[in-house]
């Protein structure tokens, strides 16, 4: 079974977290935020064997920060489309991500991110 294993060094705050995103943040501020997350993803996958997913997968993020877990959304779905956008899975529909698991772990001072084929 393919699987893809990375993780990537960012300090997450409540600045990232989702509700300073229904509270409210300026566009600019967002795109910052994705722009760099973009840069930390690439970062982290540098090296790494290229695999691209050619059927439905679940897709793991394990956050270390202060915040509840289901705040850590804005950052999955920042980190998913750039998994998306380097070609890693086709697009993140339904129909290519079967799953999305958000966890905490207090090992790596970051996100550790999984992608794997998705099994029923």
């Amino acid at each position: 079974m393919n699987e893809l294993v990375f993780m990537v060094p960012l300090k997450i705050t409540s600045a990232l977290s989702l509700n300073k995103i229904y509270s409210g943040i300026f566009w600019a501020k967002r795109k910052k935020q994705k722009d760099d997350i973009k840069t930390l993803v690439k970062i982290a996958l540098r090296g790494k064997k290229k695999i691209k997913f050619d059927k439905p997968v679940e897709i793991e993020m394990q956050f270390n920060s202060r915040l509840d877990v289901s705040n850590h959304a804005y950052i999955f779905k920042m980190i998913e489309d750039v998994i998306k956008e380097r070609g890693i899975i086709e697009d993140d529909t339904d129909k290519y991500v079967k799953k999305c698991v958000m966890q905490k772990q207090y090992v790596f001072d970051g996100v550790i991110v999984c992608v794997k084929e998705y099994k029923d």
